[in-house]
């Protein structure tokens, strides 16, 4: 398993969707990373596999090839799934969408992709001779915005050497507008992960608090602002790879996959692990990890 994304049910139970990839081979290698898997858990620790969700159209113009990173939210009923369908041959990534009612039965958007990048600051033109990036969407609701989505991609003109997440905004999670790039940062040259990607944003107490991977690591950044990242001081947080922070029956946890956690630079054990947990204590000086098991005050979930 790869990027992944948990969702608790109205009736108690959690469910984790993640990309499937077959251990050895890449997330563009042909047959890899063309559906969602689905789980489903009373208590986080314990999951029952249930059927894959979600497949790649080989048909479509936006994801003829592979579907990545899936990230899934409710509003009045319905629950929302985005994520980034993958052109191999135009090197484009769109944002698509599906809907359910249940979590098990999904039908894409008529429309899709729903959602893609201004070319007027983002790398995202065909023939540019740089992948066409918008991947790894992550959605919180907002009282001004509506909602935001956080996605990843490259700042036009560099090449590849800036790397953003950006952000778009909607009062129907469906028609977005682009609201331009949130967070900048150099191309990371030498290490697994070169670009930003796996953005995941908690809103907790008035601060919007930016989980991301970059180098080798989940790095943190905390801004007063949803929008605006780029100024604020980042710092190292965990190695856990393609995290997700969320909170669940009054305590704060911390995922990581794909990967033995000592493996920081992803040489030998990529996609073979599974998925671990960790909870999150949030203390004075910001959030921290702690183990599974040990005593973490429940605040704040």
């Amino acid at each position: 398993m790869n990027d992944h994304c948990f969702i608790r049910a109205k009736d108690g139970r959690f469910h984790l969707f993640h990309i499937v990839g077959p251990a050895g081979k890449g997330c563009y290698d042909p047959g890899s990373e063309v559906s969602f898997g689905h789980a489903v858990s009373e208590d986080l620790r314990t999951w029952q596999r249930a059927d894959d969700v979600l497949s790649m159209d080989p048909a479509s113009q936006h994801e003829p090839d592979h579907i990545f990173a899936p990230y899934v939210c409710e509003d009045r009923g319905t629950y929302f799934l985005w994520y980034a369908g993958i052109n191999v041959k135009r090197k484009m990534e769109s944002m698509c969408l599906a809907r359910s009612k249940d979590l098990f039965h999904w039908e894409k958007h008529s429309y899709n992709p729903v959602f893609r990048p201004s070319r007027s600051w983002a790398e995202y033109a065909p023939g540019s001779g740089t992948w066409g990036c918008c991947r790894d969407p992550h959605v919180i609701a907002h009282p001004d915005y509506g909602h935001i989505l956080y996605y990843v991609t490259w700042i036009k003109g560099t090449q590849g050497g800036r790397v953003a997440l950006g952000a778009a905004v909607s009062e129907n999670l469906v028609s977005w507008q682009d609201a331009g790039p949130v967070m900048i940062r150099d191309r990371a040259d030498g290490f697994s992960t070169t670009s930003m990607e796996s953005p995941c944003v908690v809103p907790k107490d008035g601060r919007y608090y930016l989980f991301y991977k970059h180098r080798n690591e989940t790095r943190l950044v905390v801004s007063d602002n949803p929008l605006q990242f780029s100024d604020k001081r980042d710092a190292w947080f965990s190695i856990a790879h393609a995290a997700e922070v969320f909170p669940a029956a009054g305590r704060w946890y911390i995922s990581s996959c794909s990967r033995d956690l000592l493996d920081l630079g992803h040489k030998k054990s990529d996609r073979t692990k599974g998925l671990f947990l960790a909870q999150v204590a949030w203390r004075a000086s910001g959030p921290a990890v702690v183990p599974l098991g040990e005593p973490v005050p429940k605040k704040g979930g």
